[in-house]
């Protein structure tokens, strides 16, 4: 199949399944084809195969046109150093529970970490569709990144109306030339979007294909009253949902969130975390099981509820000899779980000043004498003095601080 062919099959796609709704959107999509704005060497596909142009021009095209996310930037020791978070657009890694709404678990890259990729087509369109878009609306997205979206939304909105922000100087600069090379002028500014870009501001929608763990206060203060902010939100490393914020001009926000979502983080101010590991202690208890306790926490509707409800853990994959297990940890390393198979039974071994097993599984119990909700139940608000609270079906009813 050509590009264009392949192009037009994945629109119709998104359109027979109900992604793509608005016809104004799907002139866009139509007229915005992703393939002019992936590299032609460099990127790596969502299960970490490199890809070519030149040397392998068909799985370049099948990959550009699949619904997945494409790595465009690792991150190698010594070039980059993130933050706590790093990233651009959305995509999920192998150790991460498995987010609802179609976009796989991938493959961490060999090389690094991924600190930029262009989204799953059906992500971008998810977010768009979400942001309601209009022309003489002012629009800044975060993390410009290959310039795709950034050429959706200039479509859609005109080039003037459309502000993009982009962290990374290389980065910024090649999405400038292809943009460029498409007829296409919106403002691309390098800078750090974690505070938004103030000197365009305001805008009437904020779209940041990067995840965020608590909104920026910036990009409250920078909507316009009444203003919409689409991003992806979550606890969970590199996995969660999306958000679609509403600002009211108060300083406060609320957002309800749509359906799961795999996303590279924002960068954000901070050290990076230390790995997750259990630093070769040994552990203060030791309990048997015989129900898996590791499903729980890798399926992303109960380890979404997991991660609202039981403050500060993380958690990674361990491979042992006799399985697959895993490990948790608080946010810095002192308080943490091991988890693996141990015959017909699990093991979980726990140490530190907090009993983190001990939270989860009674969060979980709550959880489904709740009815097991799903994540889009959930939304979150935030308050003039930036304090971050989710809630379950209402802003009304008790809810969980961030």
């Amino acid at each position: 199949m050509t590009a264009r062919e392949r192009h037009s099959a994945l629109i119709e796609a998104m359109i027979a399944d109900g992604t793509l709704v608005d016809a104004s959107l799907i002139e866009t999509f139509r007229s915005v084809p992703r393939h002019r704005f992936i590299p032609e060497t460099g990127a790596l596909t969502a299960h970490g195969t490199a890809l070519n142009a030149a040397s392998d021009p068909d799985l370049w095209l099948s990959a550009v046109y699949a619904d997945n996310a494409i790595v465009t930037r690792v991150d190698e020791p010594g070039v980059l150093t993130p933050r706590e978070d790093a990233g651009e657009e959305g995509h999920a890694l192998r150790d991460r529970p498995d987010p609802e709404g179609g976009v796989p678990v991938q493959r961490r890259p060999s090389s690094g970490r991924a600190t930029s990729s262009s989204a799953a087509p059906t992500v971008l369109a998810r977010m768009l569709e979400l942001a309601d878009l209009a022309r003489g609306q002012k629009a800044l997205e975060v993390g410009t990144g290959t310039g795709w979206n950034t050429a959706l939304l200039a479509h859609r909105l005109g080039d003037a109306a459309v502000v993009s922000v982009e962290i990374d100087e290389r980065l910024a600069r090649t999405a400038r030339e292809t943009l460029r090379a498409e007829g296409r002028a919106p403002v691309v500014r390098v800078g750090d979007g974690y505070g938004g870009l103030p000197a365009e501001a305001p805008y009437d929608r904020i779209v940041s294909s990067c995840g965020v763990r608590r909104v920026p206060p910036a990009w409250i203060d920078q909507l316009a009253p009444g203003g919409v902010a689409v991003f992806p939100w979550g606890l969970l490393e590199g996995a969660g949902v999306l958000a679609r914020m509403v600002c009211p001009g108060d300083g406060t926000a609320r957002a309800d969130f749509h359906g799961g979502v795999g996303f590279v983080p924002l960068r954000t101010p901070g050290p990076r975390l230390p790995p997750v590991r259990d630093a070769g202690q040994q552990p203060d208890e030791y309990r048997l099981t015989q129900t898996d306790p590791v499903s729980p926490l890798m399926a992303f509707p109960s380890a979404f509820a997991l991660s609202v409800t039981v403050p500060d853990w993380r958690l990674r994959r361990r491979w042992i000899g006799t399985g697959s297990g895993v490990w948790v940890c608080d946010r810095v390393g002192e308080s943490w779980v091991r988890v693996y198979p141990y015959g017909t039974s699990w093991m979980i071994e726990q140490g530190g000043p907090r009993s983190i097993w001990d939270e989860l599984e009674e969060a979980l119990e709550e959880w489904r004498r709740l009815g097991s909700p799903a994540p889009d139940r959930f939304g979150l608000s935030v308050d003039r003095d930036g304090a971050h609270r989710v809630w379950l079906d209402s802003p009304a009813h008790p809810g969980w601080p961030v």
